[in-house]
């Protein structure tokens, strides 16, 4: 997010919603013993429960021309049963969206690909069974035991069982070679897990040391992938894997795997997905798919899902143009890149004409725009005055955040730092506040505390050896949000009132990546959204202590956490503090414990004031397509939830 939205497509990208990788905690009001995946809504009467046939049309058509088993052969043992958002829809029809060039991936995931072993509800309060009929933890939590539906067939009709679970696992994940970092959620205590499989349809997962948030993690990960398909491209199972790899011109077999192992962009991969990729990424300005006869889910009337038959996608690069086709009307739904403050007027005087209307987004994200100076910088002078604590507060107290609400947000928000929402159980409102205020004499001053009190001619602040401090504020295009241009650009603005040179320099998205990455480690400092405010608060800590590669602001300590001291750089006492507190979080399947935990984690982060917030924005919108059903009025919004994904595009229909 990860979960991380990356730049471009990524193992976690390619896999994570059925094709084939875990965080962390227990959620706040979480359930894990429900079963209903609707949330608890029933289905509502009407027209369409009516709708006869068991199955599309499309697939009746071709069962009967002997192309494709019966239906009772196709569906497992158990379906899942989803409880339709307002009422039972009818089949046909295509989606209709647009990728905003080829590196929009995450947009595909949050509507065609999120199915994991486990799953949030629609409302994201509650982690509920997917492809996993159950996940059951011994005593201890230090081991799973995960049973599948009986029956299950991938998109080409084969069968799906425990053998795929233990391939992706063992030969996939915990290969060095595909994966020389051993993910967390399948370790503990520096050690990879054990997969043994019982049967065709279970398997346990054991652990070094118990892990409360396993579950959790299976919300948004997996780990599975087709066995019976990528084997013949493992080196494992193929010992010609490399000569084909050749071949087909890629220098290694480990390429040829990760080519085949991409859901978007190889239309053989077998999915578990309620659509199969038909014309793929990469080969025009489309992207297509289309029903999956084997897809595992049912309607309570016993009709097999998806109802709506193709999705297409069009690749564009303007994100003008996308606003264009949102408030024509061509666009099905979208919960992305054009759903902004300063965007909804426009899309508000479309409604009418484009005949679609306004959901609401219940924003997880605790801050629109949070700045990360950072704080392992290159340039040993550099960071010495980043991680002083009055540098950062100075800064803080010169970011005019009623001015930035009023000129950018269109007036909606609030001053916020980089803490938990006031709607979170971990809400903090001294966190939350902190040295948010305005006030050019309060910035002076910290700054002056930080030693930077001579300036040159011009009035900026010289650094200790004599030269301009100067700071390029990096922020990535195109940005998810327009807010992080304009508002980075009048930040920089107020900073230079103090007399600090800072300058915004907005660039590709995927050289942002790379320049931040702890192997470059060349920013200055870096934008980006305040993720983990409500609802995932433990399972996105990234802002609240150097948790991941989306920890902008000490990219060497999140490294030095992630590999058990093995790469990165050892973090000052305070942050390795966090670490281990967080270790000990993870260690336990009580969930009172959990939240005690992380409470002190939060402490720490306070006191540290690792990077700096702007504005929270408590809710944001997305547009729906009228003809478009079972789409939720109102549902959470986060990239680990897949967004709009968790309220179950299978079950969407067009009338």
């Amino acid at each position: 997010m990860t979960p991380p939205e990356s730049p471009r497509p990524s193992r976690r990208d390619l896999l994570m919603w059925g094709g084939g990788a875990l965080a962390t905690a227990s959620l706040s009001g979480c359930s894990f013993l429900s079963t209903d995946p609707s949330g608890g809504k029933k289905a509502a009467g009407g027209a369409a429960q009516k709708a006869k046939g068991k199955e599309a049309p499309m697939l009746a058509q071709q069962v009967k021309a002997g192309k494709l088993p019966k239906l009772e052969q196709r569906l497992p043992k158990n379906p899942l049963v989803v409880q339709p958002a307002e009422k039972v829809g009818t089949y046909g029809g295509t989606f209709k969206s647009v990728m905003l060039n080829a590196a929009d991936t995450p947009w595909l995931g949050r509507t065609m690909g999120y199915e994991a072993l486990l799953r949030f509800d629609p409302t994201g309060r509650k982690i509920i069974p997917n492809i996993a009929e159950s996940v059951t933890p011994n005593d201890k939590g230090d081991e799973f035991t995960i049973k599948l539906r009986e029956g299950m067939k991938w998109s080409d009709g084969k069968p799906f069982t425990a053998d795929d679970l233990e391939f992706g696992f063992n030969d996939w994940l915990l290969n060095s070679e595909l994966s020389p970092v051993v993910p967390d959620w399948i370790s503990s205590a520096g050690q990879p897990a054990k997969l043994t499989k019982v049967d065709d349809v279970s398997v346990k997962v054991t652990f070094p040391k118990p892990n409360g948030l396993f579950r959790s993690k299976l919300a948004y990960n997996v780990f599975f992938a087709p066995k019976h398909y990528l084997q013949q491209f493992h080196k494992k199972y193929n010992p010609d894997a490399e000569k084909l790899a050749k071949q087909q011109k890629m220098t290694a077999w480990t390429d040829l795997f990760g080519s085949k192992n991409d859901h978007w962009g190889n239309p053989e991969l077998p999915t578990l997905c309620a659509w199969v990729t038909k014309n793929p990424l990469g080969t025009g300005s489309r992207v297509t798919f289309e029903r999956n006869p084997y897809y595992f889910k049912t309607d309570p009337d016993g009709r097999q899902l998806p109802y709506l038959d193709r999705a297409n996608y069009d690749v564009i690069s303007d994100v003008q143009v996308l606003l264009l086709k949102g408030s024509n009307g061509e666009l099905d739904m979208t919960t992305r890149h054009i759903n902004t403050l300063p965007n909804k007027p426009v899309l508000a005087r479309g409604r009418e004409k484009g005949q679609y209307h306004f959901i609401t987004l219940e924003n997880t994200v605790m801050n629109d725009i949070v700045i990360s100076l950072n704080l392992n910088h290159k340039d040993p002078v550099v960071r010495k005055i980043f991680q002083d604590k009055n540098f950062r507060i100075g800064l803080s107290h010169a970011i005019d955040r009623p001015e930035m609400i009023k000129t950018v947000f269109q007036r909606q928000g609030v001053p916020w730092q980089a803490a938990p929402d006031e709607r979170s159980e971990f809400y903090d409102e001294e966190f939350a506040k902190q040295y948010t205020e305005y006030d050019v004499a309060k910035a002076n001053s910290y700054l002056d505390k930080a030693g930077l009190t001579k300036k040159d001619s011009a009035g900026y602040r010289l650094r200790p050896d004599g030269k301009r401090l100067i700071i390029q504020v990096e922020v990535a295009s195109p940005s998810l949000t327009p807010s992080w241009v304009d508002g980075t650009d009048l930040v920089t603005q107020f900073w230079r009132k103090v007399g600090v040179d800072a300058q915004m320099k907005n660039e590709d998205r995927t050289l942002f990546y790379e320049r931040k990455d702890a192997t470059a480690n060349e920013h200055d400092a870096a934008v980006w959204m305040g993720d983990g405010g409500l609802l995932i608060e433990m399972l996105e800590p990234r802002w609240y202590f150097p948790f991941s590669g989306e920890s902008n602001y000490a990219e060497l300590w999140q490294q030095w956490f992630n590999t058990y001291g093995k790469e990165g750089e050892e973090p000052p006492a305070a942050p390795k503090k966090q670490m281990q507190l967080y270790r000990q979080l993870i260690a336990t399947i009580d969930e009172n414990e959990q939240k005690a935990i992380y409470k002190q984690i939060l402490q720490i982060a306070k006191e540290q004031f690792y990077c700096i917030g702007c504005v929270r924005i408590p809710n944001t919108y997305g547009i729906v397509k009228n003809n478009l059903h079972n789409v939720p009025a109102k549902m959470p919004e986060a990239s680990i939830m897949a967004t709009p994904a968790l309220s179950n595009p299978e079950q969407w229909f067009k009338s």
